[in-house]
């Protein structure tokens, strides 16, 4: 396996080809938050790879596949700042986010440790899911003070339904590996470590197939998806705008970085 020039000079974002098959790797360990920069270089490591390549994995370093949000960054959505600020570094960052859905290559999420918001968004923006066995995932806005985003609204209850979406968006509840292997958010559960061992070999299996087929049956599964996407994230971005910086927001993101639980007021 060769690694190909690193996509940034702060080299957050690698890429490493096999033939007919490439690696991108989050590296901002321990928990890869993004920022906007982040998740472009991720988009353009998508959108840049070689016409040989026919599918891709996305894995990171460190002891979660992805935590969500880096709050504490100047480029990252902050639901604690208000109006203009949170609307336009959010409106940036799913710009980016977009570019995910439109990957012209099937991709293949190895998660490992935490998915949480932006990263559980990520994840089902892939094609295919593989969770090591103690990998879980949480769409924990409600937690937070805002509303879902990443186009987690959309794409959530494509894959288990609304109800069961309504009960994980509502309550902001964890899902471990083994409930989400049962209810569809993941193809594979493996032992930890070995995630993206297996997203690799998938990753084979896809590009093993006749490539005109793959990108037509792909086509077809994924119609609107990207699309339905970009319009989700323009309604979660207006009302995560309208409750970014309430008193509530700030309260949650303060408990969240504390490690504490919020106190709300509703307000």
């Amino acid at each position: 396996m060769t690694e190909d020039r690193p996509t940034s000079a702060a080299d957050d974002v690698s890429v490493e080809t096999d033939g007919a098959v490439a690696v991108l790797t989050l590296r901002r360990p321990p928990h890869n938050l993004l920022t906007e920069p982040a998740l472009r270089r991720l988009a353009d490591a998508v959108h840049d790879l070689s016409p040989e390549v026919r599918a891709a994995v996305v894995c990171s370093e460190g002891r979660s596949f992805c935590a969500g949000a880096d709050f504490k960054a100047s480029d990252a959505p902050d639901p604690t700042a208000e109006g203009s600020d949170f609307s336009t570094n959010t409106g940036a960052f799913y710009r980016q986010a977009v570019r995910i859905f439109s990957s012209p290559v099937p991709l293949v999420a190895a998660v490992q440790g935490a998915a949480i918001g932006a990263g559980f968004g990520l994840a089902l923006a892939c094609d295919i899911r593989v969770v090591g066995e103690r990998g879980w995932f949480q769409a924990n806005f409600v937690r937070l003070g805002i509303h879902p985003g990443f186009a987690l609204s959309v794409t959530l209850p494509r894959f288990v339904g609304p109800g069961r979406a309504s009960e994980l968006f509502l309550t902001g509840r964890r899902i471990d590996a083994e409930e989400a292997l049962r209810i569809g958010l993941a193809e594979k559960m493996v032992p930890s470590g070995s995630e993206r061992d297996m997203a690799v070999v998938l990753a084979n299996e896809i590009a093993g197939g006749a490539p005109l087929a793959v990108a037509s049956t792909r086509a077809t599964l994924r119609a609107g998806l990207a699309v339905a996407a970009e319009a989700a994230m323009a309604h979660e971005l207006a009302e995560q705008t309208r409750l970014a910086g309430t008193a509530d927001a700030v309260e949650g993101v303060a408990a969240m970085l504390a490690g504490r639980p919020p106190r709300f007021s509703g307000a």
